[in-house]
């Protein structure tokens, strides 16, 4: 007090405030206006997070309020919409449950044993927003739903449909009949991948699945599975179905002007199966495309079905020090309705003598023995009239690998007359690397093996 009485009684002094009075009091400023600011910040956070949550709990309730209204359990299905209410957007998350038991809840194609029954629905709605917290739970709300008529007959049964895509997930949009003609069928199937055949008397039903563009695990463009009903029980049937990818195949890559079988199959294969499949377009030429279930896994191929036309089949060796070993392709996955090229690896050989007018050409397969992993029942390829392509009346043509030997006539019936080895003639850079020409009974062929030195 003695020096602030010092500095009011020294009325000329103006000198004012020193520099670290004012740091000082700058210091307590700030201090005292940061705690202001965060408190109005966490006041209006907290607002913020109370009314985004009466808005989306606002929002779970109406979603529970449509589901309590709809009239056809069976289209009460999961869905997801986004609101913007304001300036915040909330995503509106339904899933939809059949329950057969007050203790469980139903899946669709599950196990259709004992007693079980649909009876009602299980709904439960979520709604999360754009600004939430990532502590903050979201706003959950839960009912379940009566059908307004029986859906069970204690006289009849129930046939639970059950179709899921490559990835495991259901699949929308699935055609569905029962043969013979039974109850009430309800189609497609639903965003989960199931539809009910209702009101079914007991017996013994065909359930059978399609849809343009769809094809099975097995490649087949519909499916169909028996399943038995008895009265007063659901009984379970299960399919797997998805767009099909379509596979641009390039046959003998790295070669062109080349002429295939017009009859060829090519093996597509992954831990699933193996499937020898037809193209759907561009037989006999280098590109086909192939309409395939897309697996995740996808798939590697071969040109051809014998033992022989797979690369893997053939046995390790060594040559000159080295190891030889015959490798599959790098597999290759498409999309569902997608679309991806892969390479088909073949032999390629040169046959002379073919007139301008068209020659008929047939490829037999040979079982050399050793090595060679062959075919199990001759194989034959026609390639119908061909045209040659280069001077000396050439054609190239391309071949699964294995052993063949060439037959020639003036119609498709004909070809008889056996090409010989003057007529073969090599590439100058062999497909494959370990391409021969050889002879037995007098007959010549060509062997293509597909076996690769192994890099150490």
């Amino acid at each position: 007090m003695s020096a602030v009485r010092a500095r009011l009684a020294r009325r000329g002094d103006e000198s004012g405030f020193g520099l670290a009075e004012v740091l000082v009091a700058m210091m307590l400023f700030m201090l005292v206006t940061t705690g202001l600011i965060y408190t109005m910040v966490s006041i209006l956070k907290v607002t913020h997070d109370s009314r985004a949550r009466i808005v989306a709990s606002n929002l779970a309730a109406e979603e529970i309020d449509l589901a309590r209204s709809t009239a056809d359990l069976f289209q009460l299905l999961d869905s997801s919409r986004d609101v913007t209410v304001g300036t915040e957007t909330y995503h509106v998350d339904v899933k939809t449950r059949w329950v057969s038991d007050p203790d469980a809840e139903f899946q669709c194609g599950s196990s259709g044993s004992g007693s079980s029954e649909l009876r009602f629905k299980r709904v439960n709605v979520t709604v999360t927003w754009g600004g939430m917290d990532a502590t903050d739970n979201p706003v959950r709300s839960d009912t379940v739903v009566n059908p307004s008529d029986h859906i069970n007959d204690p006289d009849k049964g129930t046939i639970l449909v059950s179709v899921l895509k490559a990835d495991g997930t259901g699949a929308a949009g699935i055609s569905v009949s029962a043969s013979p003609s039974v109850g009430s069928v309800i189609l497609p199937t639903d965003a989960q991948g199931c539809t009910y055949v209702l009101k079914v008397s007991p017996g013994t039903y065909t359930v059978s699945v399609s849809r343009s563009g769809y094809v099975t695990e097995t490649q087949q463009t519909s499916g169909s599975r028996t399943v038995t009903v008895t009265a007063g029980t659901a009984s379970s049937v299960g399919f797997q179905m998805d767009g099909a990818g379509t596979f641009n195949a390039k046959m003998a890559p790295g070669t062109t002007g080349l002429k295939l079988p017009t009859d060829l199959k090519t093996t597509f294969w992954n831990t699933y199966g193996i499937f020898a499949m037809s193209p759907t377009t561009g037989g006999g030429s280098q590109s086909q495309t192939f309409k395939l279930h897309p697996y995740p896994s996808g798939y590697s191929a071969y040109a051809g079905v014998c033992a022989a036309a797979d690369p893997a089949q053939w046995p390790e060796t060594t040559s000159g020090g080295h190891t030889l070993r015959g490798a599959s392709g790098t597999p290759v996955a498409a999309a569902p309705l997608g679309s991806v090229d892969i390479d088909v690896p073949m032999g390629v050989v040169k046959l002379k003598g073919f007139s301008s007018g068209g020659t008929y050409l047939r490829a037999e397969s040979v079982n050399t023995g050793g090595d060679d992993p062959g075919c199990a029942t001759t194989t034959s390829y026609a390639f119908g009239s061909v045209l040659p392509t280069s001077s000396g009346s050439q054609v190239s043509i391309a071949l699964p690998y294995g052993s063949w030997r060439f037959y020639r006539g003036t119609s498709a019936g004909s070809t008889t007359t056996a090409i010989g080895a003057s007529d073969i003639v090599l590439p100058g850079t062999l497909v494959p690397e370990r391409t021969t020409k050889s002879t037995s009974g007098g007959t010549a062929y060509v062997t293509f093996d597909p076996r690769v030195e192994v890099t150490p």
